[in-house]
């Protein structure tokens, strides 16, 4: 047992082949809380200990619904080091494969929440290494959670030390990519796809691939459970693509294999009809399908669909008419725009009880879950360039934003975003300060280039800009970028109005110029800066 200050260790929860996990309690909070303390074997030399201090931060800002977050970290009196995570009554999914009572529905259920989680990572640029079935815990809602993320990879090992280091081969034979079992350096996000393959065979199935038979899928098909589900026999071949020997012949996202598990299970693993409060699908086609619930909160809900006639799929959005701001009639002139950096919007309705939108589907999440992320200046440029064009854009048709924020800036792909939410209010639960609004002003062009100026500071920071007098705290922060790109971001946050940068489409012009004759280098984000 293991001593670690500010912690009372009380049971152990369970051991694998790289550490033990404790139920603990959290004498500062009161709160349970499990640690996995890993093996000194693991952290023999300086490289390797500075990868661990390195990966585990990042590992520590993911923050998913559908992850197990690290909260702290450290070693033990005995020497050993230790990751302290949030603990959650749940039991693992090893413990769930014998069991024949679990509904496939409820199977595409977890495994739709594990793909969530896996592409949220790969979007921050973590490879898991070592997807399996007790790496993944269900709780007694339901809810599914990826564990141990990017643990496998924090290490490398010397054999001897008197030897060249060698590479070690982590991850769990079963379930091991054929490229990984060569070393860490060849691992890739495909590599999880490929476990990612066998874990999903083994849970429809009930046996891994190598273990499978003919038999294995005519008792699977031959199920009246399953005939319901109109394209399960779409999941084989879903499988098998994810479990090719060549990586380059895998699907190149997870959220592709999200999708497609979707379209496999056409809203039933949904537990009930979540379209809405209101007792119709007024001014919804009749023949969509609802696929997932991507949010809901108290003003609304948006709602991924399926367009059977197109063969895309789209976001329904439903806002309730009490809290709509100016988006009624911007979602209006938003059909009439076709710029690659705004969103598209289809369509609109009404009923008596919300605002209906219908807009394009964006699969590479929102600016917000990359703020974890270290980016060379190269790219935030390029995202501000494309930021700044689209507002140019928006303000001259009249449109003010207005809720400019990360989580309102979605990606189409890697590095392209495009603008969502022109109009709708600010949500808010509570006091907490608006960092991305000035205050005192009603919302205006300036206040959307003052957003903008807010998220390029904490792109390039990885934090808030704090007021302070004249500016010299930010200043201070910026300064290890050009001049140039350090005096308009300061310009655009400048809190009297008149002082402000004059339009999104100046800000264009010198990101445009900037990206052309920039030299690439990393931002270094400055620990308490």
């Amino acid at each position: 047992m293991q001593t670690i200050p500010g912690y009372h260790i009380k049971t152990q929860l369970g051991e694998g082949g790289m550490a033990k996990v404790y139920l603990a309690l959290q004498k500062s909070l009161d709160r349970q809380v499990a640690i996995k303390v890993l093996d000194a074997s693991l952290i023999q030399d300086q490289i390797v200990q500075q990868q661990f201090e390195q990966e585990s931060r990042l590992v520590a800002q993911l923050n998913h619904p559908n992850i197990i977050q690290v909260i702290d970290k450290g070693n033990s009196e005995e020497g050993l080091p230790y990751f302290v995570m949030s603990y959650i009554k749940s039991v693992s999914l090893e413990t769930i494969l014998p069991r024949t009572d679990v509904a496939l529905s409820r199977k595409l259920d977890i495994l739709i929440q594990l793909c969530s989680a896996l592409a949220y990572a790969h979007r921050n640029g973590i490879v898991h290494r070592d997807i399996k079935p007790a790496n993944v815990l269900v709780d007694y809602d339901g809810r599914a959670y990826l564990m141990d993320f990017g643990i496998a990879g924090y290490f490398t090992a010397n054999t001897d030390n008197n030897q060249p280091t060698q590479e070690m081969v982590m991850g769990t034979s079963a379930y091991m990519a054929p490229e990984q079992r060569e070393g860490i350096s060849h691992t890739s996000h495909l590599s999880d796809i490929y476990s990612l393959g066998v874990l999903i065979h083994e849970f429809i199935y009930g046996v891994t691939p190598i273990q499978a038979t003919r038999i294995t899928y005519q008792v699977f098909e031959s199920d009246p459970a399953v005939s319901k589900f109109s394209l399960a026999n779409k999941i084989p071949t879903l499988i098998e693509q994810c479990t090719h020997v060549m990586p380059a012949q895998r699907p190149v996202s997870v959220e592709l294999i999200r999708q497609q598990l979707l379209l496999i299970a056409q809203g039933k693993h949904l537990h009930t009809n979540r379209w809405g409060g209101e007792s119709t699908r007024d001014n919804i086609p009749p023949n969509y399908t609802l696929l997932d619930i991507l949010k809901e909160n108290p003003f609304g809900a948006t709602y991924l669909v399926n367009d059977p006639n197109r063969q895309r799929f789209l976001v329904i959005k439903k806002q309730s008419l009490d809290h709509l701001g100016n988006a009624p009639q911007y979602a209006a002139k938003l059909t009439q725009i076709q710029h690659p950096h705004i969103a598209r919007v289809y369509g609109t309705g009404k009923n008596p009880r919300v605002f209906i939108i219908a807009m394009e589907y964006l699969p590479g999440g929102n600016l917000q879950e990359r703020l974890c992320q270290t980016m060379n200046i190269g790219q935030c440029l390029t995202l501000a360039q494309q930021l700044a064009n689209a507002l140019a854009c928006a303000h001259s048709f009249g449109l003010i934003h207005g809720n400019l924020r990360p989580s309102n800036i979605i990606f189409a792909e890697k590095s392209h975003l495009k603008l969502a939410d022109f109009g709708f209010p600010v949500h808010s639960y509570g006091e907490d300060i608006d960092w991305y609004h000035p205050t005192n002003e009603d919302s205006s062009t300036a206040t959307d280039i003052y957003a903008m100026g807010v998220i390029l500071f904490q792109l390039m920071t990885g934090k808030l800009p704090v007021n302070d007098w004249w500016g010299l705290k930010k200043r201070w922060q910026l300064r290890r970028l050009p001049a140039a790109l350090r005096n308009i971001i300061l310009q655009m946050l400048h809190t009297n109005p008149k002082k402000r940068l004059k339009s999104a489409d100046s800000a264009a012009t010198v990101f445009t110029a900037m990206h052309n004759n920039q030299k690439t280098q990393v931002l270094e984000r400055m620990a308490g800066a």
